[in-house]
């Protein structure tokens, strides 16, 4: 006859095996905050691209120079490239038609000069590491 006593401890090891389980795949929450010339990058992103393979990248908002990466979308433990960009958002250009305005009513987008440094942006050398012990808060002060 088939006896409880074997079930129970199976139930209870499945059960804590499954609570322990990380729903976010070992994903971290990541946050920071980015000054440009010594003030508080007011708009723009920060970007964390994958250097060693690892299967998870993302861009983050900056509001009033700070960004937040929460852990259900985060980035999994490793070394991470950084790109910052922000645009002026008012350098109207038309590329198409300088003469004519930009924007909706010139039949194009407003093309904002960037305000990052190259060495920050599209020729970055910055790298951080995500850490799964520990708090995952960067700081970047932009020459």
């Amino acid at each position: 006859m088939f006896s409880f006593r074997f079930l129970t401890p199976l139930i209870i090891l499945t059960t804590l095996f499954v609570g322990c389980s990380d729903p976010n795949g070992g994903r971290m929450e990541v946050s920071g905050a980015v000054k440009l010339k010594g003030k508080p990058l007011a708009d723009g992103t920060v970007s964390f691209e994958p250097l060693d393979g690892q299967p998870t990248r993302a861009t983050a908002m900056l509001t009033a120079g700070e960004f937040t990466i929460p852990k259900p979308t985060g980035l999994v433990p490793g070394r991470y490239l950084i790109r910052v960009s922000a645009g002026d958002g008012k350098t109207a250009v038309n590329p198409v038609n300088p003469d004519n305005p930009p924007g909706p009513t010139g039949g194009t987008n407003i093309i904002s000069k960037e305000l990052v440094p190259a060495d920050w942006n599209v020729d970055s050398k910055q790298e951080r590491e995500i850490v799964k012990v520990g708090l995952n808060r960067f700081e970047f002060e932009i020459p």
